[in-house]
């Protein structure tokens, strides 16, 4: 599934570290102890198959898979789950949570939004939970034009992530709150781990997203926000 070619030169390297180092064995390790703090994943998982319409006959690309938060919940419930990430030992967590669970339906990827190949049949969804704000805008469009080629017509993309709605002026005290908001419902070291992600990662403006979604050719169906700063979209690929 993923492709031999070796990137080009000019293109964004996704295992370069933007923000957190997910890369590191204990930070994965840890995870899902620290998000679980302030996210209900297991609450988490079946919305988003609620949403998407999760069907047994139906294949998925979790793009951003992480530790298998909807990775593993997703393969109980579908013929088969691609779990695509850029950190291998993300990808060693959720191979040993999928081993545990007794799922032999989920193939692991490591790869990301601009180097995942899907060499099979297109798949009735991708979801996205999280992760997209590792790029920078030019090559999230990218990313999206990327996923609408892997899904059938009529399949669905599920994206998650930390997006802003709030005038542009109002950022001091948005971000100011944002960190004072993790510190007292998650502790410092989240509230540290949100510093780093303002300051060194790429979340943007809903109407940027909104502008790329279209322009990718997905209809957006659903626009939700159930969570600070966070932003639910679910699209439709046009047929």
């Amino acid at each position: 599934m993923v492709s031999k070619k070796a990137a080009p030169s000019w293109q964004y390297d996704e295992r370069s570290k933007a923000g957190v180092d997910y890369s590191d064995a204990s930070i994965a390790a840890d995870y899902d102890k620290q998000h679980a703090r302030f996210r209900d994943f297991e609450k988490d998982a079946r919305l988003i198959m609620q949403r998407i319409d999760l069907k047994p006959e139906h294949t998925v690309i979790d793009l951003g898979c992480g530790t298998g938060a909807f990775a593993i919940p997703a393969a109980g419930k579908c013929r088969k789950v691609y779990a695509v990430d850029i950190s291998q030992a993300m990808l060693d967590r959720c191979a040993e949570k999928a081993t545990a669970a007794g799922l032999s339906n989920i193939v692991t990827c490591r790869a990301g939004f601009l180097t995942y190949e899907h060499r099979e049949e297109p798949v009735d969804a991708i979801v996205s939970g999280v992760a997209l704000h590792h790029l920078p805008d030019f090559w999230k469009a990218v990313a999206f034009k990327r996923m609408y080629d892997m899904l059938k017509p009529g399949g669905k993309l599920y994206l998650f992530d930390v997006i802003f709605s709030f005038p542009v002026e109002s950022y001091r005290e948005k971000f100011d709150n944002w960190v004072n908001s993790m510190r007292e419902n998650a502790g410092q070291s989240m509230a540290e781990e949100t510093i780093v992600h303002i300051r060194d990662e790429y979340s943007t403006f809903d109407w940027v997203i909104e502008g790329m979604i279209g322009r990718a050719g997905f209809t957006i169906e659903q626009k939700s926000s159930d969570f600070l700063h966070c932003l639910t979209y679910v699209s439709v690929r046009s047929v």
